[in-house]
């Protein structure tokens, strides 16, 4: 199982010193453009660890000449990391593959679209040899990295000059190879999407609209809100983060 892990500091001759969440070794990539991300000499990104999540994507491993697919649980871990010298923020994206390993597929492709990044400069950073591509509208970034001989699980790291997120951005991929052989190919393919994930939002940008008022809460629900307010746990209610 490979875990990375993101250093917050480093201590050095007694004192704290902060590693800024910067651009060492990430590769610009603007709206419209193709880069190819060399792995070589990668460095983890490193910061303030502004904020965490992480889910369990189930991929199903659909395989013609089998009746059930194989299901991998693996986890998705996103983080938010500002850089203390500019207050930019560095978003990471990265798996974990689980206790059930991924199966032994040949001539794997794969493929991963984050979003959303319109308006904000993009530089991509990867601990796996992958091609970036973004959308004319800035909008989408689609990695995409091919195998011969195993399921990769990247990390993927994009440093923009955004100082605000919020956590509605989403991300899809897929994993596509060959459970055959060369003479007889049996292809099998599994595809994922997952919501709620770190985005980059402009300055001052309104949070969404609040839900319909069709159904009003019970008066003991409102009460809870209320008295979570006012010990400053609502926040977590919020989509939008708004961050000094």
């Amino acid at each position: 199982m490979r875990r990375v892990r993101v250093a917050l500091a480093l201590l050095t001759a007694g004192c704290l010193s902060i590693v800024f969440a910067g651009r060492v070794g990430a590769t610009p990539v603007g709206p419209g453009e193709t880069v190819a991300i060399d792995n070589t000499g990668f460095v983890a990104p490193t910061g303030d660890l502004v904020d965490s999540g992480t889910q369990t994507v189930t991929l199903s491993f659909i395989n013609p000449t089998v009746p059930v697919p194989t299901n991998v649980d693996v986890t998705f871990n996103t983080q938010v990391l500002r850089d203390p010298a500019t207050q930019q923020l560095t978003f990471v994206y990265d798996f974990d593959e689980g206790a059930t390993p991924l199966p032994a597929l040949l001539d794997v492709q794969q493929a991963l679209q984050l979003a959303a990044f319109t308006g904000f400069t993009t530089d991509v950073t990867s601990d796996t040899a992958i091609n970036v591509t973004r959308a004319a509208d800035g909008s989408t970034l689609d990695a995409t990295a091919s195998s011969t001989d195993t399921i990769q699980l990247p990390l993927i790291a994009i440093a923009t000059d955004a100082t605000e997120f919020d956590s509605n951005g989403s991300a899809s991929g897929s994993f596509d190879g060959n459970a055959g052989t060369v003479e007889l190919p049996s292809p099998v393919t599994a595809t994922f999407s997952l919501s709620g994930l770190f985005q980059p939002v402009a300055a001052g940008e309104p949070p969404p609209p609040p839900p319909p008022n069709g159904i009003p809460l019970p008066a003991g629900v409102w009460f809870g809100l209320v008295a979570l307010a006012g010990g400053g746990i609502a926040k977590r209610f919020r989509r939008t983060l708004r961050l000094a």
